[in-house]
């Protein structure tokens, strides 16, 4: 009997130093790759294009009737929205909306307000392309998001 656990014994420690070296060695890369270091954080001219695209699309897609699966895209639309603008909401340290599939529109509004004070216009290009299209010579842009920004954002964001 002894010699039959010496030889389970035999059999099994190898096998079992195997798996805790492997374990060991997955630890060990998985430890390092949450010390990388985060992601740059986007720039704010890429999420301000980005929130006046969605919001650009997000519009265009409620008026319009002739959208297959209207429902599914306004709800991804919407979804992406929020997400790009609780960023932009976190880079220039406004409360953002609250998280949830059901926002609502009073909330998103105040957030908006809350940005265009802090140089972001959400609704600028939107409102810009329309003019466009109507020949208004009134419409051309004044400067850019930077150039805008610079006088109210934080130093660290510059």
């Amino acid at each position: 009997m002894n010699t039959a656990i010496e030889l389970i014994l035999a059999f099994l420690l190898p096998t079992a130093a195997g798996f805790a070296l492997i374990g060991g060695v997955r630890t060990l890369r998985w430890a390092e790759e949450r010390r990388c270091v985060a992601p740059a954080a986007e720039p704010i001219e890429r999420l301000s294009a980005n929130l006046r695209r969605l919001r650009a699309e997000l519009e265009a897609t409620e008026t319009r009737s002739d959208v297959p699966a209207k429902a599914l895209r306004l709800r991804a639309l919407r979804g992406a929205y929020l997400e790009t603008l609780a960023a932009a909401c976190q880079r220039l340290e406004v409360s953002p909306p609250p998280r949830g599939d059901q926002v609502p529109q009073a909330e998103i509004y105040r957030v908006e307000a809350a940005l265009r004070q802090r140089g972001l216009d959400v609704r600028e290009i939107a409102a810009h392309s329309r003019q466009l299209r109507r020949g208004d010579p009134r419409s051309a842009a004044t400067g850019t998001i930077a150039h805008r920004l610079e006088a109210v954002s934080p130093s660290w964001l510059r």
